[in-house]
């Protein structure tokens, strides 16, 4: 009989197996407190143009919505904080794989919505933002293993939906909310996480 020893796999007992899952969850968290930058500059950035908006509109100030040109900051910003991190070493997981192709739908689904801003209407549309960045940060923390990012999904989801009910200027204060529950607290506990 021919012998395969060393072509023989072995099999994996369970808590080897979640201990390997574990361990690439844990690389992956790592990875994504280092892109934390992400959810807090984008989450500080939406919370302050949601928040000025506001009170311009308080103050009967025609051009409010004008804040809102923070974002294509952001962007810029985004794009030459991620070319510097794109020359450092990452280490490539599945669950990273995944995070990537998530993040990339709900930024369609989020250009897809405000480009549709003057079919739907205004007060549609932010309660259906705010659905998106519920379903991205809670899909991500179940990738993760997060709680935080959990728990920020589901407060947007129920944000979303009494959104739907309420005038564009409290919308307004319900991004604000969104954005803090779901980026600006979530990002800055998984950055103290692996800061020690």
């Amino acid at each position: 009989t021919h012998q395969n020893n060393n072509m023989e796999e072995r099999d994996i007992n369970p808590a080897e197996s979640l201990s390997i899952i574990q361990s690439m969850v844990n690389k992956t968290q790592r990875q994504y407190s280092d892109d934390s930058f992400y959810y807090i500059m984008w989450g500080w950035l939406a919370l302050a143009a949601a928040l000025a908006h506001f009170v311009l509109l308080k103050m009967d100030i025609e051009q409010a919505p004008v804040v809102w040109l923070l974002m294509p900051v952001g962007g810029i910003v985004s794009m030459i904080y991620g070319a510097k991190q794109s020359k450092k070493e990452k280490i490539k997981t599945y669950v990273s794989t995944y995070m990537g192709y998530l993040w990339s739908a709900m930024e369609v689904a989020m250009v897809v919505t405000l480009s549709m801003m003057f079919k739907l209407g205004v007060e549609n549309t932010y309660p259906i933002l705010i659905l998106i960045y519920g379903i991205g940060t809670f899909v991500s923390g179940g990738l993760l293993s997060f709680r935080p990012l959990i728990i920020g999904g589901i407060i947007c989801f129920v944000l979303s939906v009494v959104a739907f009910f309420v005038t564009f200027q409290i919308q307004l204060l319900f991004i604000a909310g969104a954005m803090l529950v779901s980026y600006i607290i979530p990002g800055h506990l998984l950055k103290a996480k692996f800061s020690n």
